[in-house]
């Protein structure tokens, strides 16, 4: 028992050794006290509280220089989320634009980890858009916010892939990491998994983390991460934002159960516009919809090299650009792939599994389903359903 302890109060110094180190190196980072960080949450007090998960809890505050904050706070027994909490800080630290979150800073005083970013006040997409039902959340997704949305999110992406050196790839793109702000503009957030992309290289070969339903085919299958990964969980995203509906719906008959293969069998029958999300009561472009889901289906297309880059993305989208629809070819189904998926990459060791399917969303939870390769990350914002470890849940605001 003794010797248990010891090695477990040496592993803790090691990781605490670890954590203060690379946050010393970080220049512009602002550090906060604890003593701040306990003021702006009431001492944490339960009201302040806005989600909780396996890696500790995530509280509403208003910081000395009157911001209120998104605070997240890693739970003291909570070792899994020292990697993610580091490579958070590091990625998200040094870049910013419209369509991120913004880390304020952090607080690394004696056992305290804590993330501060800036809060956002319309939650994230899969506890609005896609919430379905009585539980939406009362916000007007017209078919202009949605293109806005889409857009947004596109511009972030297409910053990190193309932008930011060395590149950014996000390997988490999906609704519940989508916050909304108080103009319903789009903010990327949760970085936990990120990976920088070393120009010189073509790809990364990595374990396999995300979630199931928006991992490209060659990611989830051999573990082989490219910019193009994110690319295929967009375009799973997109419709999503267009027909208002999770990827995976599992109350919903077999064949309409996933989205994309939804989107490519109403693609065959020329019907597209079927798919487009029916609370919009007809009040829609027809034909941008229609291109918005086209556009979809060329970022899920089963070979990463015909999917676009994220910047021409963006040139659809905002009709800069005319799409060649002869590119369009049978997507990356999941069907194609789950028996893979579910016994794991062969070249490649999957993540841990939390059995019990919890959610790693601090604002909010999607719908989708764990597998070997699902995600491990602690979300200083969000994440979303299909979670290695275990993981945030959205509860309310104050």
């Amino acid at each position: 028992m003794g010797c248990c302890s010891l090695f477990s109060c040496h592993r803790c110094g090691e990781e605490r050794s670890e954590v203060d180190g690379e946050i010393g190196a970080i220049d512009n980072l602002k550090i906060y006290k604890y003593k701040e960080i306990r003021q702006a949450t009431d001492d944490f007090s339960p009201e302040y509280k806005i989600g909780e998960g396996g890696f500790g809890s995530v509280y509403k505050g208003r910081l000395k220089d009157g911001k209120i904050a998104a605070i997240k706070v890693l739970s003291a027994e909570s070792r899994q989320g020292v990697k993610e909490f580091l490579t958070e800080i590091n990625v998200i630290s040094e870049i910013q634009h419209e369509n991120l979150v913004k880390l304020y800073g952090c607080c690394v005083e004696g056992d305290h980890r804590i993330l501060v970013y800036n809060y956002l006040e319309n939650n994230s997409l899969d506890k609005t858009l896609l919430a379905g039902g009585y539980t939406r959340s009362g916000i007007q997704f017209d078919w202009s916010t949605r293109a806005n949305i889409c857009v947004g999110i596109a511009r972030g992406l297409a910053f990190l892939h193309e932008e930011v050196r060395p590149h950014v790839i996000h390997r988490d793109i999906k609704a519940s990491n989508i916050l909304l702000d108080k103009d319903l503009s789009p903010r990327i957030s949760d970085f936990g998994l990120a990976r920088l992309m070393p120009p010189n290289m073509t790809h990364v070969s990595t374990r396999v983390a995300g979630t199931i339903g928006y991992l490209a085919p060659e990611y989830a299958v051999r573990g082989q991460l490219t910019r193009k990964a994110d690319i295929y969980s967009f375009g799973v995203l997109l419709l999503e934002i267009v027909s208002g509906r999770s990827n995976k719906n599992s109350r919903l008959p077999m064949e309409y159960q996933y989205l994309l293969e939804r989107a490519w069998k109403l693609y065959e029958q020329n019907k597209l516009v079927d798919l487009v999300d029916s609370s919009l009561n007809g009040v829609f472009d027809a034909e941008e919809a229609c291109q918005y889901l086209k556009i979809g289906l060329l970022c899920t297309q089963d070979s990463p090299k015909l999917r676009p880059t994220m910047s021409t993305v963006v040139r659809y989208l905002t009709g800069e650009k005319d799409i060649d629809y002869r590119k369009i070819t049978r997507p990356g189904l999941i069907s194609d792939f789950m028996d893979v998926a579910v016994r794991g990459p062969v070249a490649t060791k999957p993540e841990k599994v939390n059995k019990h399917n919890n959610t790693s969303n601090l604002y909010s939870s999607s719908n989708g389903s764990s597998s070997p390769g699902t995600r491990e990350n602690s979300n200083a914002y969000s994440s979303g359903a299909s979670s290695a470890y275990a993981g945030n849940t959205f509860s309310s605001t104050i």
